[in-house]
């Protein structure tokens, strides 16, 4: 390394040689944080310790993540942590503050993070979690561990807690989450936790952006990774099925993996409504941008999400969003004439927020430059790592 970097952002997931790693979360905050002038590496997990001689990466293995000396070598200011807040990465946590560091912690996060909350929303983010990774008997599952954690603190509330305490700063998407986590902390007798909570969004790449020489046909878009259980697929086809039945000038394009789901669901679509959702499968980032460009609506149908950086990236391609108030960030994507919230999942209203935004679009009451440019302002990468550094500006070390 040539100099030493004052933030590294960090996650204990194994690094893979693809694309995703840098395109969101801590290895796009990485290249926010270069982008502004800091000399950042992105620090995921390997077989050994390693500096990248091509990449503003290290690696190393889940032991050295836990070992302070392992931290302190690399001459940060302080550490952003992409760790959940999860009781089993606290060692984590605890080995960064241990190096003298400043430390960040990234919910990725609705709020909902315990049963106390809202426990039939924990228990269906549990249910899908396991369903999405096959496990047997899902619901039965996720109700004992939902009813673990409700009964015991000390299954999970206290050591997320722990490691929450450890922070300097923690971070949450959007304004929704942070009210709803801050009153689970509430709830804990944690309000120290909560005096260091921030919303700060997850990062956009800089290429999402309007294109002024692009006119934006009715088309809604809808991009996700379409054979997980969280999406809703089912709910997606029928829903833009629907809309495309009433709205004979508007299209629709379906856009990820899952290819057998997707087209299981548009079989059962009235032919003439079929024939105008376009399913690509999986696109490279850049050919998803090119695709918002040329699109109206970004909508949403998923059951829960922390963030929908999907919708982030549409917005800042002038864009607006469609999608369920059970999802806290919609409340915010569709807050300053940039889309519309339907008050619930169900598919009535989810249609009827559909057919409402893109009445806004023909109306002309959407404004593709300024969306773009408010949201641009908000979510690309300067502008988070920006915000992210004015909020740690003010920190002292902390001795917790």
């Amino acid at each position: 390394m040539s100099a030493a970097p004052k933030w590294l952002t960090a996650t204990p997931l194994v690094y893979g040689e693809n694309l995703q790693f840098w395109d969101r979360d801590a290895g796009l905050m990485c290249l926010g944080l270069r982008q502004l002038g800091q000399d950042s590496r992105f620090v995921a997990l390997g077989e050994t310790t390693s500096v990248s001689t091509t990449q503003p990466l290290i690696t190393g293995r889940i032991e050295d993540f836990q070992d302070p000396d392992w931290w302190r070598q690399w001459g940060a200011t302080g550490v952003m942590l992409n760790a959940w807040g999860t009781p089993r990465y606290e060692p984590v946590a605890r080995a960064i503050k241990a190096a003298g560091l400043r430390l960040v912690v990234r919910l990725d996060s609705d709020g909902c993070k315990s049963p106390r909350l809202n426990a039939r929303r924990y228990y269906q983010f549990m249910r899908l979690s396991f369903e999405d990774r096959g496990l047997a008997w899902p619901r039965l599952a996720a109700l004992a561990k939902t009813a673990l954690h409700l009964v015991s603190r000390a299954a999970h509330d206290d050591g997320m807690c722990v490691h929450l305490g450890h922070a300097d700063l923690i971070t949450i998407e959007s304004p929704l989450a942070q009210a709803w986590f801050s009153e689970l902390l509430f709830r804990l007798g944690r309000v120290d936790l909560a005096d260091r909570l921030r919303v700060l969004p997850h990062p956009v790449v800089e290429d999402f952006r309007v294109s002024v020489e692009v006119v934006k046909p009715p088309v809604i878009l809808a991009a996700g990774r379409w054979e997980s259980r969280f999406k809703d697929t089912p709910k997606l086809i029928r829903v833009l099925g629907a809309v495309l039945g009433r709205q004979p000038d508007a299209r629709a394009l379906v856009i990820g993996p899952g290819e057998s789901v997707v087209r299981r669901e548009l079989a059962r679509l009235p032919a003439g409504e079929m024939a105008r959702v376009e399913f690509t499968g999986p696109q490279p980032h850049a050919e998803l941008a090119r695709h918002m460009r040329g699109a109206q609506v970004i909508f949403c149908s998923s059951h829960l999400e922390s963030f929908h950086l999907v919708s982030a990236e549409g917005l800042c391609c002038g864009c607006s969003v469609v999608g369920p108030a059970a999802i806290p960030s919609m409340h915010w994507f569709t807050a300053e004439q940039s889309g519309t919230l339907a008050g619930d999942r169900s598919d009535e209203a989810l249609i009827a927020a559909l057919e409402a935004e893109l009445a806004e679009w023909r109306s002309g009451r959407r404004d593709a430059g300024r969306i773009s440019a408010m949201w641009g302002a908000r979510v690309h990468m300067t502008a988070v790592a920006a915000e992210a550094m004015r909020l740690v500006g003010g920190l002292p070390i902390s001795s917790r």
